[in-house]
């Protein structure tokens, strides 16, 4: 089976739209065997990057992802980093959605467990007691809601499941890191977006661009995580219809010195949940800088602020007024409900 696609994917040519939809069927066939994706999954990870070959795996994930429908005329933002960083960072990204969502700007946002690091989006939102691993129906109904959705990708992408067990055992970033971050089944208009690199942060600007995302931010910080360091500069490539513009974001410039002081490192997810509740009750360090300056990203790229300024004073007023603090609670409200409908 593997022998129609490895040549192909061991030439320097770029594949076309019928030679990657190939390669993926090869991958999620359940009738296939681990070897044959092991070999696959290692030899597009050697392949050079190319935003074209990367937007068409994208497309075709997005294409077999189980959908997550918006209403007419909303525009909801998904916040996400790749994992895969130098330096494994807390879970920004997940708790920033909660700023930006309750601060008015709809959230839908795609993730999942933590592959080979200590937590990720999924783990820490079960810890906090969220149903998002076990209960579809409730994406939905917390968005309706509370115009927020945290979509798990096993439950959205089911077929490739199949793949999941070889990727931990090859215990090397793979194509679904990247994959990931690009392949949000809302179709989202807008994206702030880490990446383990500065070089693949570009990458992504355009990628997400050919998708469909409209505006976006994808950074990397110079200390090496896929998140706005409250510590080091991060360079994010910012676009808005266009090709995307280098941005360096000085975090001395934006936070206080309380917000850039302490651990930032990430923490198991009983130890992260007890975290988010401090950082939402009002809590400080550097752990609430990185959150302020991915919350104030997203809620300028969604058009909710006219500059990133504004958007750092919109989260911090969210964040201290314990709106954030509110919504977290009325979601664990009602996903005590959808979590006795899924045991």
């Amino acid at each position: 089976m593997t022998a129609s696609v490895l040549p192909g994917l061991l030439a320097p040519s770029p594949l076309g739209p019928d030679s990657v939809r190939t390669t993926f069927d090869r991958l999620v066939d359940p009738a296939g065997s681990d070897v044959d994706r092991a070999a696959i999954l290692v030899a597009l990870a050697a392949r050079p990057a190319a935003d074209r070959e990367l937007a068409l795996f994208a497309a075709e994930m997005r294409r077999r992802a189980r959908p997550f429908p918006v209403p007419r005329g909303d525009r909801p933002i998904d916040l996400c980093g790749s994992g895969g960083a130098i330096a494994p960072s807390f879970n920004v990204s997940t708790v920033s959605a909660l700023v930006v969502a309750s601060a008015g700007t709809s959230v839908v946002k795609h993730g999942n467990r933590s592959a080979r690091g200590v937590c990720g989006s999924s783990d820490l939102l079960e810890a906090l007691g969220l149903p998002v691993t076990r209960s579809l129906p409730f994406g939905g109904a917390s968005y309706r809601r509370f115009r927020i959705a945290f979509l798990h990708a096993p439950l959205y992408h089911p077929a490739t499941a199949v793949v999941a067990d070889v990727r931990r055992r090859l215990g090397v970033p793979t194509i679904f890191n990247r994959l990931g971050p690009l392949s949000n089944p809302a179709r989202v208009p807008f994206q702030v977006v880490g990446a383990a690199d500065v070089p693949t942060a570009a990458i992504f600007s355009r990628v997400l661009a050919r998708l469909g995302v409209r505006r976006g931010v994808a950074m990397s910080s110079d200390d090496g995580c896929d998140e706005f360091s409250p510590r080091a500069r991060t360079t994010a490539y910012v676009w808005n219809g266009g090709a995307a513009r280098r941005r360096s974001f000085d975090p001395a410039a934006w936070l206080d010195s309380d917000d850039r002081r302490g651990p930032w490192g990430p923490l198991a997810p009983a130890l992260a949940a007890e975290e988010t509740e401090r950082i939402l009750a009002g809590g400080g360090g550097a752990r609430r800088g990185s959150i302020l300056l991915t919350s104030a990203a997203a809620l300028w790229t969604a058009g909710a602020a006219p500059t990133f300024g504004d958007g750092l004073a919109v989260a911090t007023a969210a964040l201290d007024d314990g709106r954030a603090a509110r919504l977290l609670d009325g979601l664990r409200g009602l996903g005590r409900r959808f979590a006795r409908e899924a045991s």
